[in-house]
């Protein structure tokens, strides 16, 4: 008998200190254009200007990892997830979050391995439609709408970023720093700024390209630019 209490009481020790040591929420993503909140209704204006209308949204992220106050780096995931901007089951991610860190590292895109290793299920099924050929690969974001300046059947954009292999490799690595406070609250909102999409880096204009459908300079441009909308939300 004295040897199970023993038992129960490692267990509640253990059971203790992982709570403390990690929060219960989850990553969330919020979209948003020009600091306003992202409505699928709503017209915007990118950086040159012109008019626009988003109805579609999805990337791939993987690799996440924290960098506690004593750097340590704690692996979070390394699963892939497909954050889908109309899926609002996809926008938290399901895992724990460590409290006390100051940064927090994910990618955006989907890793040379999957991208050669066969054919892929759960959320790499290519029936998800982020999928080119087996050659080129997955693609790891995807930006599409309407504008008036776009000289295209209906007027729409389309921007599928893909390319694992160099010199177009469209993968970027996103390093966030939280504040003190933000390090320790119980959840952390990524806050996705889609006008950056077209300014982040390099200045994108729908007159001008209105549609991306393969690995190249542009799809680099666009992944510098991808790599610039993510940042933690003060709140």
């Amino acid at each position: 008998m004295q040897q199970n209490w023993k038992i129960i009481t490692v267990l509640l020790v253990f059971i203790f200190v992982f709570k403390m040591g990690y929060s219960q929420s989850n990553i969330q993503f919020k979209f948003y254009f020009n600091h306003q909140i992202w409505q699928e209704d709503s017209i915007y204006f990118n950086s040159a200007k012109e008019a626009l209308q988003i109805n579609r949204f999805m990337f791939y992220t993987s690799q996440w990892k924290a960098i506690n106050t004593q750097n340590d780096t704690i692996e979070l995931s390394k699963e892939h997830y497909l954050v889908n901007i109309q899926d609002g089951q996809s926008l938290k991610l399901p895992f724990q979050i460590p409290v006390n860190i100051k940064k927090i590292i994910f990618n955006i895109g989907v890793d040379s391995i999957k991208n050669t290793t066969g054919i892929q299920t759960g959320v790499l099924d290519p029936a998800k439609g982020m999928f080119w050929t087996w050659r080129s690969g997955y693609i790891m974001a995807k930006l599409q709408g309407t504008s008036p300046q776009a000289n295209t059947a209906g007027n729409r954009f389309s921007y599928e970023v893909g390319g694992f292999q160099l010199p177009y490799n469209a993968v970027r690595t996103i390093v966030l720093a939280l504040t003190p406070k933000q390090a320790t609250n119980q959840s952390l909102t990524i806050q996705t700024q889609l006008d950056k999409w077209f300014s982040g880096k390099h200045l994108i204009q729908i007159s001008e390209n209105p549609n991306c459908h393969n690995a190249g300079k542009l799809a680099m441009q666009l992944a510098d630019n991808y790599a610039t909308i993510f940042t933690i939300s003060s709140n």
